[in-house]
């Protein structure tokens, strides 16, 4: 039997007459016979002054065909005088078969290959006639083979072309059918093409009274990607379209309009979405591998489609439902206009999308939400990540404006309120965000409020970047889960994670005091608390002043800090990690291991130190050795809670003398050692008393001697009403500690072994 093939549209013309560059140098290929399995058949031009080249290409096809695919194929390729577009390619044989990666039109013959995957724009650039015919070769053989769609590449959607978009609510999929449908509003995106309108809807809050659209969903058995290849236009069309997909649609929509009347729900006046789910598997019989949903806007309201599809009749502009449906009415005359469907962003698609598993019953109680903060916490948002109360007192100034992540109409909003505002509505149907207005350093009456909401937290994050704030939610808040800090550097070049471990083993406040030893101990940290570029006012009361900062650097370190905050989430253990920033605006990781905390009470005071510390005493007693050697200690006093933290030990002076059993602290250099140390650390760190070792063999009971530079400093630290205190370092695994005053009969202190 001879092949039928279709005709395209127009007059014949010869390869000379014809206009299109494109056109005319595939024309003049095919005549020339310069390209390899491909013979003219005919050029056209129509009534468009569109140019049709039709030829035949011969394919390599393999013996068992996936698809028919016939060794000889006749194509035409139709290319528009503006070149605006890509040229049409199209399978002529009468029955060529459905296969992935055709285009999707109106009619469904001729096939329309969809060769690239590429803008046309794209491709202009690279295009030329035989590469043209090499790709529609290989299209066709990989399709033979049933190549063309790799196993690792995305399934094909069910439709390709539409009319329109609509964003749907994500738990509308939930809806079984069974029970009343999904009352939703609607609004037109504002720059939406009356062509092609974009529609964005959400959950009706009304129950009662008409609403603008509800939806109906209903769900088809499982297909293979790409085998629906027609759009449809009028109800009947769709019906008949999803019937091949194990769908009776019809039928269930005469259903649902027969019940819904019945529970006269307000929804004769509404407009009908139909919401159409499409499991998609990659071969009959397989897994599904995808589900796509398509939306059809129906031309009719609810009133009128119960008429047209049989269901009741109405009179006198009164409803009434027929006993036995007129089953010849099937929707001929109700339009259908195709939507694209996607769905508001919710959480676990948020994750997704930004390569995270979901964290939503990670609970976190954030403190401060300024530049850093606000930054940090809407880019979280935006992961899904967490459930949140925003604690924060501050109202947003005008000058916020230039780092913070809220924007003009929130000025003289709560900073808390207005970014839980903004990090709700990032989230379809949010309420993961929500704020308590109190000032943690004085609650006043929020102070059970927030006392409650601290120990419900699995994760409590200062981004205030107050001292007193860390210091209080370390050691003055009980309950709750592991603190961490997120804070910038003065001149905020810099970004610093500080967090305990899981089990709160390490407090934040120790671990703040290691962080300090870095910066005084690693190279890496040198000039990373140098000060900030100054100060702006922005009011007249003496306090309103604010840091110059580059909203640059505050942008780029809540970004890491995101991430950062995501990971350290997952892990136990405690951290303390600094991000430094350039001139060159490269970013260096500098991170550094914690050591286990130690705490002593001596002397109705809290010794708080690290095995780090112990560790680094050790080792520059083992360097003098015969010889005592010894130096001063820096740390911080905390009088309101009665600590000493012990963070750091200065090398011996030079002019120290140092012998087998005796050891004379020198001064030489010592003055200023301790200015550099404090101005490193931006003033936190400060001498706190005195070390020195003992022999090998030794105890490290303080000897006469001992006792007398002890009484020394008692003299020496009551000057400013704080405490002496000395260590002394005996052989490894073995330091005492002494504060307060050494009684001679009572010489033990407290052991750091």
């Amino acid at each position: 039997m001879p092949q039928i093939f279709y005709e395209p549209k127009g007059e014949n013309v010869s390869a000379s007459r014809l206009k299109i560059s494109k056109a005319r140098d595939l024309a003049l290929a095919l005549e020339a016979n310069t390209m390899d399995y491909a013979y003219p058949i005919e050029f056209k031009k129509n009534s468009d002054d569109d140019e049709i080249i039709v030829f035949d290409v011969e394919v390599e096809v393999p013996q068992n065909k996936v698809h028919d695919i016939h060794p000889r194929e006749r194509i035409a390729v139709t290319f528009r005088g503006t070149d605006h577009v890509m040229p049409k390619i199209e399978a002529l044989r009468n029955d060529f078969p459905a296969v992935p990666h055709l285009n999707l039109h109106r009619q469904v013959f001729p096939r329309d290959i969809c060769l690239y995957a590429e803008r046309y724009e794209e491709l202009k650039r690279r295009w030329t006639a035989p590469r043209l015919v090499r790709h529609i070769r290989d299209w066709l053989a990989r399709t033979a083979k049933g190549q063309l769609h790799q196993p690792d590449q995305p399934l094909e959607p069910i439709l390709l072309d539409y009319s329109g978009h609509i964003i749907l609510p994500r738990e509308i999929t939930n809806n079984s059918g069974a029970g009343p449908p999904e009352r939703l509003c609607a609004r037109l995106a504002p720059f939406s093409d009356e062509t092609r309108p974009f529609l964005i809807t959400s959950p009706a809050q009304s129950t009662g009274g008409t609403v603008p659209f509800i939806a109906s969903v209903h769900r088809s058995s499982p297909q293979v990607h790409g085998t629906i290849n027609r759009r449809p236009v009028s109800l009947v069309e769709l019906a008949d379209l999803v019937a091949s997909a194990g769908l009776k649609l019809i039928e269930e929509l005469r259903d649902r309009l027969k019940r819904w009347k019945v529970e006269d729900g307000g929804y004769l006046e509404s407009h009908l979405v139909l919401v159409i789910l499409f499991p998609k598997t990659r071969i009959a019989g397989g897994p599904i591998e995808a589900v796509d949903t398509w939306s059809f806007l129906l031309g009719d309201k609810i009133r009128t489609l119960g008429a047209k599809l049989g269901v009741w009749q109405i009179q006198e502009g009164a409803v009434g439902v027929l006993l036995t449906p007129d089953l010849s009415k099937r929707g001929e005359d109700v339009a259908v206009d195709v939507l694209n469907t996607a769905y508001a962003l919710d959480h676990s698609t948020a994750a997704a999308l930004n390569g995270h598993k979901p964290w939503h019953a990670h609970t976190i109680a954030a403190i401060g939400i300024g530049a850093l903060g606000s930054q940090t916490v809407i880019n979280l948002s935006r992961s899904g990540f967490g459930t949140w109360t925003l604690i924060d007192y501050d109202l947003l100034m005008p000058h916020n404006l230039a780092r913070h992540a809220l924007f003009e109409p929130f000025v003289g909003w709560p900073k808390a309120q207005g970014v839980a505002e903004v990090a709700n509505a990032t989230i379809s149907g949010s309420t993961r965000f929500s704020v308590l207005r109190a000032d943690l350093l004085n609650p006043g009456d929020q102070a059970a409020a927030l006392a409650e909401c601290l120990s419900k937290a699995d994760t409590i994050l200062d981004m205030s970047a107050s001292v007193e704030v860390a210091r209080r939610l370390a050691s003055d808040i009980d309950g709750g889960g592991r603190r961490i800090s997120l804070f910038l550097s003065p001149d905020g070049s810099d970004l610093v994670l500080l967090a305990e471990d899981r089990d709160r083993t390490a407090g934040l406040d120790a671990i703040e005091m290691q962080y300090y030893r870095a910066i005084l101990d690693d190279e890496r940290l040198q000039g990373h608390l140098k000060p900030g570029i100054g100060q702006k006012r922005y009011g007249q009361s003496c306090r309103d002043v604010t840091r110059i900062l580059p909203h640059n650097l505050v942008a780029l370190h809540a970004a890491i800090g995101a991430s950062a905050l995501q990971e350290i989430s997952e892990q136990t253990m405690a951290a303390i990690e600094v991000w430094r920033g350039d001139s060159a605006r490269n970013v260096q990781h500098v991170r550094v291991i914690p050591r286990p905390v130690i705490r002593h009470l001596s002397g109705g005071w809290t010794i708080i130190t690290d095995q780090g510390l112990l560790d680094k005493l050790h080792v520059l007693r083992h360097r003098k050795l015969p010889n005592e050697t010894g130096g001063v200690l820096l740390g911080s006093f905390d009088t309101e809670r009665r600590f000493i933290y012990v963070s750091d030990s200065l090398a011996s002076p030079p002019d120290s003398q140092e012998w087998p059993t005796l050891y004379i602290r020198g001064s030489d250099g010592l003055r200023t050692a301790l200015a550099q140390a404090e101005e490193s650390t931006n003033g936190m760190l400060e001498y706190v008393g005195e070390w020195h070792s003992h022999p090998i063999g030794s105890s490290t009971v303080p000897s006469p001697d001992d006792i007398k530079v002890f009484a020394w400093l008692t003299e020496l630290m009551e000057r400013d009403g704080l405490p002496a205190m000395m260590m002394i370092v005996g052989d490894p695994g073995r330091i005492s500690c002494f504060v307060g005053e050494i009684e001679p009969a009572r010489t033990k202190g407290i052991s750091f072994g």
